[in-house]
């Protein structure tokens, strides 16, 4: 059972987890403190960090944090099955509204369906990593819209 963290300890929770492991990232903190990584990315915006502290870290640090194949899909997992529709509302009723939206736009009717929005947001992650190749929240948003997507075409009636 998933104990649910009230807002006010929720966010100590979050800065607690933060000052314990400083070079955690967003979604690590979101995960270790069962919050969504949308509430603690907004946290992290909050503050800054001094140049010093980059500095210092940068120069401490063995390299670039490695991403495995297994690391960019369980990040991509703990995306989809968090409870993001507390934050951002229903998955299907949301990808049904934006199908909605771009059929509006370009003056089609129920041309695009609900799982058409998943694999039309996972091209637009694979068109960035055209100008960002080292960014892994590009690999994870996609393989978390795919899984999205197919959720919803295979569950289709």
């Amino acid at each position: 059972m998933v104990k649910k963290i009230k807002h006010g300890k929720k966010q100590e929770a979050v800065w607690s987890y933060k000052v314990d492991h400083p070079l955690a990232s967003a979604s690590e903190v979101a995960k270790a403190t069962n919050t969504s990584y949308g509430y603690v990315y907004k946290l992290f915006q909050k503050i800054s960090t001094p140049k010093e502290v980059f500095e210092a870290e940068a120069a401490s640090s063995p390299g670039p944090r490695l991403y495995l194949r297994g690391d960019i899909l369980d990040t991509a997992k703990q995306y989809v099955d968090t409870d993001r529709a507390n934050e951002h509302g229903d998955m299907e009723d949301n990808f049904n509204m934006i199908a909605d939206y771009w059929n509006i736009h370009l003056g089609l009717i129920e041309f695009i369906k609900a799982e058409d929005v998943g694999v039309m947001m996972a091209l637009l992650k694979i068109a960035r990593t055209h100008s960002n190749s080292a960014n892994p929240d590009n690999y994870i948003d996609a393989a978390g819209y795919m899984a999205c997507s197919a959720e919803l075409a295979v569950n289709e009636d």
